[in-house]
C-alpha cells in the first residue's frame, strides 16, 4: 500500500489547505473520480465553497513507484546532465498554486486536461510583493507572492497593476518552458495530470 500526500480544501480559506496521507485508490476514487464529472472549472469553484479541491503537488511519484518511469521520456531541453528532479502534479479541477518563483530551469508537460498558467518575468518583481516571511516559515525562501491572482486587491497591492504578464491555456501534450526566477501562477482548468522537469 503506498500513501502519497494530498493536499485538499480550499486555499483562500482561514487554515487554507490541508494535507493529508492516502492510499492512490483513495486520492482517485474519493477526489479524482468525482472531478472528472465536470469539464471545466472556473474561478468562483477554485475560490468558493467545493470543498472536493484535491492536490498531489510536486510529488515524486516516479521514483516511489518506479515501474512509472518506464512511462517518462525525459526530453533533451533538459539540460546536459538531465533534470534533478521530476515531479507529479494531479489535481481535480480548481487547483491552484500561488505566485511565485523556482529556483530551477521548468519543462512544465501537460499530460491530461487543461491548466491556465500566469507569468511574470523576473524585471516584474518589485511589483509582486514579494513575502519575506509569514508565521508558519511558508514563504522563508523569499520566493512567493502576496498577489492572489485572478482575484488582486489593488487597494493592498497597488503596483501590480502595472505588472506585465503573459496568459497561457496548456492542454494535453502540450509544455511550457519556465525559465529559473520566473513567476508563474497556475490553475487547474479541470481534473489534470502534469509533469515537470526541473534542472
Amino acid at each position: 500500500m503506498r500513501l502519497v500526500p494530498i493536499e485538499h480544501g480550499v486555499m483562500s480559506e482561514k487554515g487554507g489547505m490541508k494535507e493529508e496521507l492516502m492510499t492512490m485508490h483513495a486520492f482517485v476514487q474519493c477526489h479524482l473520480a468525482p472531478s472528472v464529472s465536470q469539464n471545466v472549472y472556473c474561478l468562483g469553484q477554485a475560490e468558493g465553497e467545493d470543498k472536493s479541491v484535491a492536490y498531489l503537488a510536486q510529488h515524486q511519484l516516479f521514483e516511489q513507484i518506479d515501474d512509472l518511469k518506464n512511462d517518462i521520456i525525459v526530453p533533451t531541453e533538459c539540460g546536459k546532465s538531465g533534470p534533478s528532479h521530476v515531479n507529479a502534479w494531479i489535481g481535480t479541477g480548481g487547483t491552484r498554486t500561488p505566485l511565485h518563483f523556482d529556483s530551477y530551469d521548468n519543462l512544465f508537460v501537460q499530460v491530461v486536461g487543461s491548466k491556465y498558467v500566469r507569468l511574470y518575468e523576473k524585471t516584474e518583481t518589485s511589483k509582486l510583493y514579494v513575502i519575506k516571511s509569514d508565521a508558519n516559515n511558508y514563504a522563508k525562501q523569499g520566493n512567493m507572492s502576496a498577489v492572489d491572482c485572478e482575484k488582486e486587491d489593488y487597494s493592498a497591492h497597488p503596483l501590480v497593476k502595472d505588472a506585465k504578464y503573459t496568459e497561457i491555456i496548456l492542454y494535453p501534450g502540450d509544455a511550457l518552458y519556465i525559465p529559473a526566477k520566473t513567476w508563474h501562477y497556475v490553475r487547474g482548468l479541470s481534473t489534470s495530470a502534469s509533469v515537470n522537469f526541473w534542472w
